[in-house]
C-alpha cells in the first residue's frame, strides 16, 4: 500500500497539469495485483420456458430449469472456473487462461485472480417489481439482490471486502458479470458480446455497500469459452488497460460505433485487444510498449538482443540509427521486438507508421501463443513459428494530455505483414458449408488473383467487394474470407483467422521489391454512419507508397528458435519480378537487376471511399513519381511495363538510366514525362505502344535513336526539348 499511495502523491502534481500515461491504464493499472469477483448467472425461464430449449449444452456449465432451484451457489456450478481464473497468484505457476494470459503478457506486473458466486435465477424474479424489463442491466440487478439477501458466499470463501479492495478506496477493484444463456430479440445481447463497463447496482458486504471501480458485462454462453484466451471476457477486460471503442485493434475492431478507422477495412491480428477476428491469441509489442511492460532483463520498452546474444539493446530505431542487426528470442518469454519507424509520409499531419518484428515460437514456448481455436478445433491451424510482422499507424504518443494519450484518430491501427503477402482478390459464387469452429453455410467464396504488394489485401481483413451499380461503399459489402481459393489449392480452415502462411519462418529478405514490402501501408481514414463507409479525418491518411533502402534480412538459427535480423537502409536493388498499383513516390534510388521486370497496373482492391470516374473502380489509376534527388536505373534486359492507363513522371532534380539491352515499354493508354531539369540516360529500348506517350520537356541524351520506337498510334511529343 505504501508503494501505491507514493506513487500516486509522486504523479499528482503531473496529474493536476492535465498530464496523463499510456502506463497507467485507461481504468486499472497495469501494475496491480487485482482480485475479481465474478458473477455467474444462469436464468431459469420460468415464463418463458422454450427458451431453455435454446442452451442445451450440459458440458462445461449445466443448465437449471427447475423454479425451486434459484439461489446462489445451490447447484449447476461451471466445471471450468480455475480454469478460466485463479484465486490465488503464484508466478511461475498460474493455471486458468485469464490470470496466465495477464500474468505472460505482463511478466507477472499485473495479477489477476478472482473468485466466484454462481446465481440461478428465475425469469420471472427479474421481471418483477422493481425491475423494468429483461435486459443485462436488470438481470444484474436482480442477481445482486438475490446475493444480498444470502450474503455473499464466494465458492472459495474470498467474503470480505479487503479481498477485493486492494487500493483500499472502498470499492470492489473489478466486477465481471458473465451470463449464460440470453440472446436478441428477448434480451439485449448475444453470447461472445459484451461491455467492458461495471454494474452499478451496490452489493452489501460486511462493512456496507460497494459498488465497483471497474468491471465488465457479457453473455458466454454455454459452450468453453474459457479456452478461447481471445473471448469477449478478456476483451472488455482489456480495454479497462488500453481504452475505450477507439482503441479496438488486434481482431478486436468492429462496425458498432462511428470511431475513425485508420484503414477502410476491418483488420485482424492478434493482441490483448483481439477477439472474435484474432489470429494468435497471445499480446503483441505495440501493447507491453504502451503499458510498460518489459522482462527484468531488458533494456528498454522495446529491445532485443545484440548479435552475439550477450546484452540487451535498444531495438526501436529510425533511418538515422543506420542498419542494425539484432537477435530475437521468443517474444512471450522474453520480450524481444523491433519496431521501425518509417521515413516518409504524405504531410506532417500524416501519422506516423512503424514496422513490428517479433519471434512467435508457436508450438514449442509452452506459452498462449497459438492460433486462435487450434486448441479446441482440430480443423485450425496452430500456427508456424517465426517471425510475424504488422504495421502501427499512429497511436505513438504516451505521455501527453488525455487526447494525445487517447487519441480518437488511429481505430484500429495494427495491420498484418503477412509472409504470403498481398494479393487483388476477387469475390465467387461457391455453395459450401464451413466444416471449421461455426459450421455455417455460405454462399461465396474468395479468389486470390494477381499479387499487389503495395495495394493489395490480405486474409485477416475483411475485403470489401462492392457491386457493379455502387457509387459509395457500403459496409454490407464485406464478406469474410471463409473459403480461400490459391491456384489449385483450397483453404477451408478459417483462413480470416491466420494460418501457416503468415509467420516468417525460413531464411528471407524483404526491401522494397518483395511481396510483401517493407514500404508503407497506404491508410485512409474512415468511419461508419450506418451501412456507409465515409472518409474521416483525412489529413491524418497516408495514400503514397514510398519507396525507401529498407530491407529486413530474418534468419533461423539452427536449433535455437531464435532469428537474427539485419536492417539495412541501403537496399536499393529490385531481383524479382513485381507488380506495382497505386501512387508511388521514389524519393531515394531504385535499381531494377538484370532481367527483371517491374509492371506498373491498375489496382483493383477498394482503396478510397467512392467509386473513381476514371477507373470506374473504387481505385485511382497508378502513377509513379520520380522526385527531385531520386535515382532510378535499370539495368540489362530489366522491364519497366507501363500497363491498364499508368503513368511515370520524372520530376526536375530526377536522374534515369535506362542501361543498354534495358526496356521502358508504354503501353495503351499510359504516359511517361519527363520534366525540364530531369537527367535522361537512354541507351536502352524504349517502345511505345499504340495510344501510349512519352513526352520531353528537356535535353535527353539517347545513344541510339533507333532505340526509340513509336508504334502506330504512339506518341511522342518533344515540347521545347532536345
Amino acid at each position: 500500500m505504501k508503494k501505491t499511495l507514493s506513487l500516486f502523491l509522486l504523479t499528482l502534481p503531473l496529474l493536476l497539469l492535465g498530464q496523463e500515461h499510456s502506463w497507467d491504464g485507461k481504468k486499472i493499472a497495469p501494475y496491480a495485483r487485482i482480485r475479481c469477483l465474478n458473477i455467474f448467472v444462469n436464468i431459469i425461464y420460468d415464463v418463458h420456458p422454450e427458451y431453455n430449449e435454446s442452451f442445451s449444452d450440459t458440458t462445461y456449465w449445466p443448465p437449471v430449469t427447475d423454479p425451486a432451484l434459484e439461489g446462489v451457489n445451490n447447484t449447476a456450478i461451471p466445471k471450468y472456473l480455475l480454469d478460466w481464473m485463479d484465486t490465488v497468484y503464484l508466478a511461475g505457476q498460474t493455471h486458468g487462461y485469464c490470470t496466465r494470459l495477464y500474468g505472460e503478457s505482463s511478466f507477472d506486473s499485473l495479477q489477476i485472480t478472482g473468485d466466484f458466486v454462481v446465481v440461478n435465477l428465475r425469469e420471472s424474479t427479474v421481471c418483477s417489481q422493481p425491475w423494468i424489463g429483461f435486459t443485462l442491466h436488470y438481470i444484474g440487478n436482480a442477481a445482486i439482490d438475490l446475493i444480498n439477501e444470502n450474503g455473499l458466499q464466494t465458492i472459495y470463501g474470498h467474503n470480505k471486502i479487503s479481498d477485493y479492495d486492494y487500493d483500499q478506496d472502498g470499492k470492489i477493484d473489478f466486477l465481471n458479470f458473465l451470463i449464460r444463456n440470453v440472446k436478441k430479440p428477448y434480451a439485449d445481447i448475444n453470447p461472445g458480446s459484451g461491455y467492458g463497463t461495471p454494474l452499478t447496482y451496490p452489493i452489501y458486504m460486511e462493512r456496507g455497500s460497494y459498488t465497483a471501480s471497474a468491471g465488465t458485462r457479457q453473455c458466454v454462453g454455454d459452450g468453453i469459452f474459457y479456452a478461447n484466451p481471445t473471448n469477449i471476457v478478456t476483451h472488455e477486460i482489456s480495454h479497462t488497460l488500453f481504452g475505450d471503442n477507439d482503441f479496438h485493434t488486434s481482431g478486436g475492431n468492429h462496425r458498432g460505433s462511428g470511431c475513425s478507422m485508420s484503414f477502410l477495412n476491418i483488420q485482424g491480428g492478434f493482441g490483448l485487444m483481439g477477439a472474435a477476428g484474432s489470429g494468435l491469441v497471445s499480446c503483441n509489442g505495440y501493447e507491453r510498449w504502451r503499458m510498460h511492460w518489459k522482462h527484468p532483463q531488458a533494456l528498454d520498452y522495446i529491445s532485443a538482443r545484440n548479435a552475439a546474444n550477450t546484452q540487451s539493446v535498444v531495438s526501436d530505431i529510425t533511418r538515422e540509427d543506420g542498419n542494425k542487426t539484432f537477435l530475437l528470442r521468443d517474444f512471450v518469454t522474453y520480450g524481444d521486438a523491433v519496431r521501425i519507424k518509417l521515413p516518409y509520409k504524405d504531410s506532417v499531419t500524416s501519422s506516423n507508421q512503424y514496422i513490428w518484428l517479433e519471434n512467435h515460437q508457436v508450438g514449442s514456448n509452452n506459452k498462449l501463443d497459438f492460433l486462435q481455436y487450434s486448441n479446441t478445433e482440430q480443423c485450425r491451424p496452430q500456427g508456424a513459428a517465426g517471425i510475424y510482422a504488422y504495421y502501427q499507424s499512429g497511436r505513438d504518443v504516451l505521455e501527453g494530455t488525455g487526447d494525445e494519450v487517447w487519441d480518437s484518430y488511429d481505430r484500429d491501427n495494427l495491420k498484418i505483414i503477412p509472409a504470403e503477402g498481398y494479393y487483388d482478390y476477387e469475390l465467387i459464387a461457391n455453395t459450401h458449408q464451413v466444416n471449421c469452429v461455426n459450421y455455417d453455410e455460405h454462399d461465396y467464396a474468395v479468389r486470390r488473383g494477381p499479387e499487389n504488394p503495395f495495394c493489395g489485401g490480405q486474409d485477416q481483413e475483411f475485403p470489401l467487394f462492392p457491386e457493379s451499380t455502387d457509387t459509395v461503399l457500403y459496409i454490407s459489402r464485406e464478406s469474410e474470407t471463409w473459403r480461400k481459393y490459391m491456384n489449385s489449392t483450397q483453404d477451408d480452415h478459417l483462413p480470416q483467422l491466420g494460418d501457416n502462411l503468415d509467420a516468417f519462418s525460413a531464411h528471407v529478405k524483404i526491401n522494397m521489391g518483395t511481396n510483401p514490402s517493407t514500404n508503407n501501408a497506404k491508410t485512409y481514414h474512415s468511419n461508419n454512419s450506418g451501412d456507409l463507409i465515409k472518409a474521416q479525418n483525412t489529413a491524418k491518411n497516408i495514400q503514397t507508397t514510398y519507396l525507401t533502402g529498407l530491407s529486413i534480412e530474418m534468419t533461423p538459427i539452427q536449433g535455437t528458435g531464435n532469428f537474427l535480423v539485419n536492417i539495412r537502409w541501403d537496399d536499393y536493388n529490385i531481383t524479382n519480378d513485381t507488380r506495382w498499383t497505386g501512387k508511388i513516390a521514389l524519393k531515394d534510388t531504385a535499381i531494377l537487376t538484370a532481367g527483371n521486370t517491374i509492371t506498373l497496373a491498375q489496382n483493383r482492391t477498394v482503396a478510397q471511399p467512392k467509386r473513381d470516374p476514371e477507373t470506374g473502380l473504387f481505385a485511382g489509376k497508378t502513377n509513379w513519381r520520380c522526385e527531385n534527388g531520386s535515382y532510378l536505373r535499370q539495368d540489362i534486359s530489366s522491364v519497366l511495363h507501363l500497363t491498364e492507363n499508368s503513368s511515370l513522371v520524372f520530376e526536375s532534380g530526377s536522374h534515369y538510366e535506362l542501361s543498354e539491352g534495358a526496356t521502358l515499354r508504354i503501353g495503351t493508354g499510359c504516359k511517361v514525362t519527363i520534366d525540364s531539369g530531369a537527367i535522361m540516360q537512354l541507351k536502352g529500348f524504349v517502345e511505345i505502344d499504340s495510344g501510349g506517350v512519352l513526352l520531353f520537356y528537356d535535353t535527353v541524351r539517347e545513344d541510339n535513336l533507333p532505340h526509340i520506337i513509336v508504334r502506330p498510334g504512339g506518341k511522342l511529343i518533344v515540347d521545347g526539348a532536345h
